[in-house]
């Protein structure tokens, strides 16, 4: 499946998911956004090595096994193609964040977010765009609870 970018949903054994908050960043289109680790496919790189990778990289968790999500669309870069995939983790793991990128880290309960009209809200933090309909599909189609035991 081809993809500009890719992200990874983790989940927890628990059913906590995975959230970063963005650092703030000059010309980074999504600079303090909350969203989920992921970035751009390097050159013919598969969408889920670009996955691996940019989770690695982000959040220094490696994800074992992925399974696609589907292709989202981000709503102020309407031509890149997102692939998300969702990825089982026994624990909460401590992310190690990559500062440069990110800037926090959080591990959320389902119930723990507020819907609000086309967004969650987090703590006085918003999740909106992308992240909240990968968020919302990940949470009504029940995929997180692939992950729970």
């Amino acid at each position: 499946m081809e993809c500009k970018a890719a992200v990874v949903v983790l989940v927890s054994k628990n059913g906590s998911i995975l959230i970063i908050k963005r650092r703030e960043r000059d010309g980074d289109p999504w600079s303090g956004h909350m969203a989920f680790p992921g970035g751009r496919r390097e050159s013919n790189e598969p969408c889920s090595e670009t996955a691996i990778r940019e989770c690695l990289e982000e959040v220094g968790i490696k994800p074992c096994t992925l399974t696609p999500i589907g292709i989202y669309f981000p709503n102020n870069v309407p031509d890149m193609k997102v692939m998300a995939f969702l990825s089982c983790v026994d624990e909460e793991i401590e992310p190690k964040l990559q500062f440069e990128e990110v800037e926090k880290a959080f591990w959320i309960r389902p119930e723990e977010l507020i819907k609000d009209k086309d967004a969650f809200l987090y703590k006085g933090y918003r999740i909106w765009g992308m992240t909240y309909r990968i968020l919302r599909d990940v949470i009504e189609k029940g995929l997180y609870k692939n992950c729970v035991k």
